[in-house]
């Protein structure tokens, strides 16, 4: 039961809207328009006020239809659809033979159930249209299968004295064209002319029964008028309770090349509304936390060009939630206060998925501060021997979201004296004394040492001391520099040396190559970058090296193009913040965007630009990219000659007139000549050809916009019945007749050539051009 409920929620509420479009069709000689009213939906203000008395006086009754063959029927989107009249209770027979009943339905999915739906628009017969109140007629039924069997009659509830009322008028309408068809027959065939043979006007003109012809009587020229529909001085009415916008129209009749316009009403060409978030931005509220998208209407008119309706306006059901963005920052360092400050941006997801900023980094609103703390963990102690110092280094830590960050090693405050020691505090040698037995000679050895809050440290390895004993020193054998110790954190090398004595001139070894205490600096070459884009700051790539060795360039590379440990993050360079198209494009009827990010532009140390995307711009609007095509088909041809067709008042092209003037004898007793003066009027000759033209809207990317319209142009050629023809006399009776004297021309005008200034005019007639 809750399914049916919904479902006629749905057709009361959805299908009202396609279904009540009621087509009624006005034909005259020259034009035929399709004028398209659209009944108010039920559920809006004021659409029932007057008649809610009324409804419980409304006879309902089932109609039975059948579809005129298989139709599928779309989910949601109502189609347009044409059914027969079985039964329709208390109705003759007579009134609904012959009439299709025009509908439109669709079906709706419902708890996995398929409903179908149907309402009927009017009720039409041989061209001719009467609009019912689709809210009066409707039906609703469960289907199995998405389409309609013409063999399964529908059953629609409607109002009994509402198509009674509709079936009737199409009925007397048909009576009427057939009473005037018998006329047209009666005054074709000459009944009621004279006795003589001679045939009359009085088939066509009941007027013309009393009427005598004058003795002398000057016909001027009659007014040829013509009518025609034009869009010309009418205006689009916008029509949101429909979203349509409809070209209004108006009728103008041209007399003697003087037109008169009549009051513009709404036409048949309409223009769907649509909303467009592209060109509105949205609602940032950061109080309520709170960002809204905005919508403004617009349609694309029959030649491409879009129009925007109001203001920009907010969707209460796209609302989206302001949150605070930690990715997006770093960690500030704040060293006055000792604090690692977590900053944060103020960021939405917007309706098409994408992340917009609201406002730039700042302390974060979520997470506190957290303190530095200084440790000298990881950092050495760096050696200066030329000072006789070692100094202390330290780092700052902080813990945020349960992981540890450090900054660099740094210098402290902390300073370390050297201390060259032969004996510890326990009077014990610190090195192992060089005793040479084929010499007889002792050579001490010693350390440099520092101490570190009440610790020894020893700077170096055991030295011998060159200055008691006969022991040499050199750096032959340890001149490779990639055996030395190469202290990065202290940013220095130790050159190496061995010691011995000679011996028969030979030298004997007494160590091994060893620090000798000769200190090379280290110089740094920046090689490149290691860029980290998504944190916005990039690593040196440096090649660390010492020169002055013995190598054979006299340098040697102690790193080659690495991040030293400890080395500053060195920060991007913020340039600005604006749009830049990223390739998507799309189109709103007519009109071409190229999207685009809202780009912020940093500048990397290696002044290479890097580009992070922060929301969605505006997008590009490039116009109009329609192109009205119009397409010629070769049309008939038609004629008609006076006064061959029958009818001597009926002129479609218009009268000519022609004077005359002669003269002829007396006769009988009468021997005066008798002379004739006066004006021929009569109906031209007529020949017409058509040229069918089908106009269709075509954008860049060969995509139709809008409906295929379709008209036609007429093109007339026109050639007089009578010309004024002088001698050769000719005779009547005993006399020559000479002088100016109509005579009848048994001759049809040539086709016309319908040429492109013809269609031209057509063109724009329409409201094509």
């Amino acid at each position: 039961m809750k399914s049916k409920f919904l479902a006629l929620l749905l057709l009361s509420s959805c299908l009202v809207l396609p279904a009540s479009a009621q087509v009624a069709q006005s034909i005259d000689d020259n034009n035929s328009e399709t004028a398209v009213a659209v009944s108010t939906p039920v559920d809006q203000p004021g659409a029932n006020e007057a008649g809610s008395d009324m409804d419980a006086l409304v006879q309902k009754v089932k109609i039975i239809t059948r579809t005129k063959q298989v139709t599928e029927l779309p989910e949601n989107e109502p189609v347009a659809l044409d059914l027969g009249l079985v039964n329709v209770p208390g109705v003759s027979k007579n009134l609904t033979e012959g009439v299709t009943a025009n509908a439109y339905a669709r079906f709706v999915s419902v708890d996995d159930m398929k409903i179908g739906q149907l309402v009927l628009s009017s009720v039409e017969k041989n061209s001719r249209v009467e609009a019912l109140n689709s809210d009066n007629f409707v039906a609703q039924f469960d289907i199995e299968q998405p389409s309609l069997d013409p063999s399964l009659p529908i059953s629609v509830e409607g109002n009994q004295a509402e198509l009674k009322a509709a079936l009737e008028r199409l009925a007397s309408l048909q009576e009427e064209e057939v009473k005037e068809e018998k006329e047209e027959e009666i005054a074709d065939s000459g009944v009621g002319a004279s006795s003589g043979g001679v045939g009359s006007n009085a088939g066509s003109n009941p007027d013309a029964s009393g009427y005598s012809t004058p003795s002398t009587l000057d016909v001027g020229k009659e007014a040829i008028i013509s009518s025609n529909i034009t869009t010309e001085g009418c205006e689009i009415r916008v029509d949101l309770d429909q979203l349509q916008a409809i070209q209004q129209t108006r009728v103008v009749t041209t007399t003697d090349g003087t037109p008169e316009y009549g009051e513009c009403a709404d036409g048949s060409e309409r223009f769907k509304i649509n909303q467009s978030y592209a060109v509105c931005s949205y609602d940032e509220n950061t109080e309520t936390m709170k960002a809204t998208a905005q919508f403004i209407y617009y349609y694309t008119d029959g030649g491409g060009n879009r129009e925007e309706i109001g203001d920009c306006q907010p969707n209460a059901e796209k609302i989206y939630d302001i949150v605070e963005d930690r990715n997006a920052c770093n960690v500030y360092l704040d060293y006055v206060n000792l604090q690692a400050v977590p900053q944060g941006k103020l960021v939405y997801t917007n309706h098409n998925g994408k992340v917009v900023p609201v406002a730039d980094c700042a302390a974060s609103i979520e997470v506190e501060p957290v303190p530095l703390v200084e440790t000298t963990e990881g950092c050495d102690i760096r050696d200066d021997f030329l000072a006789n110092k070692s100094f202390g280094r330290s780092k700052y830590i902080y813990t945020l979201d349960g992981q540890d960050w450090d900054t660099s090693c740094q210098d402290n405050d902390e300073e370390y004296p050297h201390s060259t020691i032969y004996k510890t505090a326990n009077g014990d040698q610190v090195c192992e004394p060089i005793i040479n037995r084929e010499s007889g000679k002792v050579t001490l050895q010693s350390r440099v040492m520092i101490n570190v809050n009440g610790f020894e440290l020893y700077r170096t390895p055991c030295t011998p001391d060159t200055s008691a004993k006969d022991i040499q020193s050199t750096t032959a054998g340890c001149e490779d520099p990639s055996k030395w110790n190469h202290n990065i954190s202290a940013s220095q090398s130790i050159g190496q040396e061995r010691f011995y004595y000679l011996l028969d001139g030979k030298q004997e070894p007494v160590t091994e190559c060893q620090d000798n205490g000769v200190i090379y600096q280290h110089q740094q070459e920046l090689t490149g970058w290691q860029p980290h884009d998504a944190q916005l700051f990039a690593y040196r790539l440096v090649t660390v090296y010492i020169e002055g060795v013995p190598t054979p360039t006299g340098r040697y590379n102690v790193l080659t193009s690495q991040v030293l440990p400890g080395d500053p993050q060195i920060p991007y360079t913020y340039v600005g913040t604006g749009p830049a198209v990223n390739g998507e494009t799309f189109y709103e009827g007519c009109t071409r965007f190229d999207e685009r990010d809202e780009v912020e532009t940093y500048r990397r140390p290696d002044e290479s630009l890097h580009k992070v995307v922060i929301g969605e711009a505006e997008p590009l609007s490039l116009g109009n990219k329609c192109t009205v095509d119009i397409k010629w088909a070769s049309g008939s041809t038609s004629r008609w000659k006076y006064p061959d067709n029958g009818s001597t008042s009926y002129a479609p092209c218009g009268k000519s007139s022609v004077n005359y003037n002669y003269s002829y004898p007396g006769q009988g007793s009468d021997q005066h000549t008798q002379n004739r003066s006066g004006t021929k009027t009569s109906p031209n000759h007529c020949a017409w050809r058509d040229s069918e033209a089908t106009k269709t809207v075509i954008r860049e990317d060969g995509q139709q916009v809008g409906g295929t319209a379709t008209n036609t142009c007429k093109v007339a050629n026109t050639l007089p019945s009578y010309q004024g023809v002088y001698n050769p006399p000719i005779r009547k009776g005993s006399g020559m007749v000479q002088g100016y004297y109509p005579v009848y021309q048994d001759t049809y005008p040539s086709y016309p050539t319908v040429t492109q200034s013809a269609k031209d005019n057509c063109a724009g007639s329409w409201g094509w051009m």
